[in-house]
């Protein structure tokens, strides 16, 4: 699939994957609305790993004589029904067992397009194991679109802030989440540092400025290839660290969204591995969309 068949047929999917913790509370309220607004396909998803099945079994004195212990798969299939009873569209409800990755990955294997909701990955090495052994194994798949959710869904995404970086992934972010959030507002802020700035015979405003201007070319470029039909983008290029500017930006404009490219190397490579995109993702206190090229 070329980068320009990002854009989401619809009806578009909505995966969301939940431990059932209070962390997932308001990536299911972001679901159930997105499940609305793209009507398509609705999964509700949690994968009951085997410690957590050992953990839950647990020696019980003085049982009643009706007491029927329900496996912890009935537990959570019970516990999701009664999340989606009132949901306004019909839910899928699916309960597995073992690796959560690796279930969650066959369910968008036969799923067609789909966007994955969950919450958000805590600080540190991308979260607990359970979470950041899932992340990793879904953004190893192609095309794979992954929303994390932070903040309560008061209402739908209308301006998004889209860290770029003018890369071909950076273009498939763009455009997979005009296709998610066509009505939104988009911003393109790219930062950018200079190696050894202070040993350049230029002042280092001259050098900044200069700079400024050729990534403001080449970011013009950027939009206008193949992504001039989305109308007009605010193009921002700072100097700094671009997971800093995500924040700062962030903190005085409040976008609903922030969007990040990653190419997906290996063992999720360009989220683990020190880059721009996983100290985004990790950092920031807004709801994150990541794209898998």
């Amino acid at each position: 699939m070329s980068e320009h068949d990002t854009t989401a047929p619809h009806p578009l999917g909505v995966l969301l994957a939940t431990d059932l913790g209070p962390r997932c509370d308001r990536a299911t309220d972001r679901a159930i609305r997105l499940a609305r607004e793209h009507g398509g396909p609705a999964i509700a998803a949690t994968i009951v790993e085997a410690g957590e099945a050992l953990a839950q079994n647990v020696p019980r004195h003085a049982i009643p004589s009706w007491y029927r212990a329900p496996s912890p798969q009935a537990r959570a299939e019970r516990r999701l029904h009664r999340e989606f009873a009132d949901a306004g569209t019909t839910w899928d409800v699916r309960v597995g067992e073992g690796s959560a990755g690796e279930q969650l990955a066959g369910i968008l294997d036969g799923g067609g397009d789909m966007l994955v909701v969950t919450g958000p990955v805590r600080q540190g090495v991308l979260g607990p194991a359970v979470l950041g052994s899932t992340v990793d194994r879904l953004l190893r798949r192609a095309e794979t679109s992954l929303l994390m959710v932070r903040e309560r869904a008061h209402a739908d995404y209308r301006h998004l802030l889209v860290a770029s970086d003018f890369s071909a992934p950076s273009r498939a972010a763009l455009r997979r989440a005009h296709a998610l959030f066509p009505e939104a507002r988009m911003t393109l802020l790219h930062g950018f540092q200079i190696p050894m700035l202070g040993l350049m015979d230029t002042t280092q405003d001259d050098a900044i400025a200069q700079t400024r201007r050729q990534l403001r070319e080449e970011g013009q470029a950027f939009l206008h290839d193949g992504l001039a039909d989305f109308g007009e983008v605010e193009l921002l290029v700072e100097h700094g660290d671009p997971a800093r500017l995500v924040q700062q930006y962030l903190e005085t404009f409040s976008p609903d969204l922030v969007v990040v490219g990653t190419h997906g190397h290996g063992a999720v490579y360009e989220l683990v591995v020190g880059s721009v995109a996983r100290r985004i993702v990790t950092t920031t206190t807004a709801d994150t969309l990541v794209v898998r090229a």
